[in-house]
């Protein structure tokens, strides 16, 4: 395989990635694209500093995807930029707030540094789950601690369907945070741990509600350790299946809904819109076909709030004009736009509220 720097060279600055990014729909200055980002490269390679400017550049990035979708040479523009903030990160200038999330990972097994014992405080007695189920669940970080709801409704809908899942013993933090800002040897063995462990609870299928776990444990646990021995499953596609299947019946009703999607999923694009359909919605697409990032993830929200709002005001402003506001399935969007003073005025909800609601 060819070095990064020389990928990075076959470049033919065709704007295809600064038109896509959620970046530099709010930043007007080039410095800031996706281009720009990755012929640092050659730069942090050599040993060079780089300007304030190019350090802002390397981190006012979300690790969407997006640009990886639409490169014509297929260079693997989000790879590059992960390794260049581990270059930085080994000298030590990485933003302030980035390395003591990776520290609260590492050691508190989640972003916010809460007590991990306190992660399954949303099991009620009103649940049924197996000791040596087949199927396990995975609420993740921001479900378990900042949206417990939504591990319950899971559940409930779970078990409407005769499903009882296996708990994770030890969840923890799928660790996305930490690959996105290149310390992927320090997640090595914390990938290796965490598949071992849930292989040996005998869980042949998990169930994730986050789009950031999915992703991690899809995307990355096999470049870190090997491919599980476990299919990893975004909640939303197990509802669907259990639609089809008639173990889950829906009361129809009428109205408009839009739907941000999770970039992470992307190529899931059709699930949630079947399933709003089953209940009698109607989609109103924020952008058309295109896909915009919530503005939040890989650092950008703590180190750069104001731009990372100007992002999420993006979706908002276009969600006020759907009659029935705004449906998302990831918990970190949902969390980001609640806390953007216009989110008061649209009606915004999780995918499994509205589901376990429209349940018969």
């Amino acid at each position: 395989m060819d070095d990064y720097r020389t990928i990075v060279s076959r470049c033919t600055d065709c704007g295809n990635c600064a038109d896509v990014c959620s970046i530099c729909r709010v930043v007007d200055d080039s410095v800031y694209s996706p281009r720009s980002k990755i012929e640092l490269v050659g730069k942090l390679e050599d040993g060079l500093f780089l300007e304030e400017e190019e350090l802002d550049s390397l981190y006012l990035c979300t690790m969407c995807g997006l640009c990886d979708d639409v490169c014509p040479e297929d260079i693997p523009l989000s790879d590059v930029i992960k390794y260049e903030r581990g270059l930085v990160a080994v000298r030590g200038e990485e933003p302030e707030k980035t390395p003591h999330i990776i520290d609260n990972i590492l050691e508190a097994k989640n972003p916010g540094g809460f007590d991990n014992s306190k992660r399954m405080d949303w099991v009620s007695d009103d649940l049924e789950f197996s000791d040596d189920g087949e199927i396990g669940y995975m609420a993740g970080c921001w479900i378990s601690f900042k949206y417990p709801e939504i591990a319950q409704q899971t559940v409930k809908v779970l078990n409407k369907a005769g499903i009882k899942p296996q708990l994770i013993e030890d969840e923890k933090c799928c660790g996305l945070f930490v690959t996105d800002n290149g310390h992927t040897a320090e997640l090595e063995l914390y990938a290796k741990d965490y598949t071992m462990e849930i292989e040996n609870q005998g869980i042949q299928t998990l169930v994730v509600s986050c789009p950031a776990c999915y992703g991690q444990m899809n995307d990355m646990y096999p470049r870190l350790y090997r491919e599980p021995e476990f299919e990893v499953k975004l909640s939303m596609e197990v509802y669907k299946d259990l639609i089809e299947e008639g173990k889950l019946e829906l009361e129809e009703t009428e109205g408009e809904l839009s739907i941000k999607d999770g970039c992470p999923v992307s190529h899931l694009f059709n699930i949630p819109r079947e399933i709003v359909d089953e209940m009698g919605y109607s989609v109103k697409e924020l952008f058309e076909d295109e896909t915009i990032c919530c503005g939040a993830p890989a650092g950008v929200k703590p180190n750069y709030p104001e731009i990372s709002e100007k992002i999420g005001k993006l979706a908002i402003d276009k969600a006020k004009e759907t009659r029935d506001g705004m449906v998302t399935y990831c918990p970190f969007c949902q969390y980001h736009y609640e806390g953007i003073e216009e989110s008061k005025d649209i009606q915004m909800q999780d995918l499994t509220t509205l589901l376990h609601k429209k349940l018969k």
